[in-house]
């Protein structure tokens, strides 16, 4: 898997901000995400800014990170693809996501 493979997964779900349901569901929404990818030893980030998201930047964001996700490439790749269940990609250790549990809820809905 390419960084540019991680990248676009990434913003497959960062599309997802755009929908009407989303756009209501995140609107007073600003955190930063974070998306470590072990096998590309990388890190890349957003900042979403009441719902809606920044470009997907390389490096350790500034700040606090409100939500974090570890994974390898291809497994996420897998999940914005719908090939793999983020819930099955957790249990079985490939997914690791660090938030707080309303956080994560809300965000679970842009994954598939």
């Amino acid at each position: 898997m390419s960084e540019q493979d991680a990248i676009d997964a990434i913003n497959k779900m960062l599309e997802n901000f755009n929908s009407e349901k989303a756009k209501k569901t995140f609107r007073k929404w600003s955190k930063t995400m974070a998306f470590e990818f072990t096998d590309l030893e990388k890190i890349f980030y957003t900042n979403i800014e009441q719902g809606v998201p920044s470009e997907v930047i390389e490096g350790v964001p500034e700040g606090k990170i409100h939500v974090k996700i570890t994974t390898d490439a291809a497994t996420w790749k897998g999940i914005m693809a719908g090939e793999i269940g983020g819930m099955k990609a957790y249990t079985s250790k490939k997914l690791k996501v660090k938030g707080s549990m309303p956080d994560l809820l809300k965000l679970q809905k842009l994954m598939k």
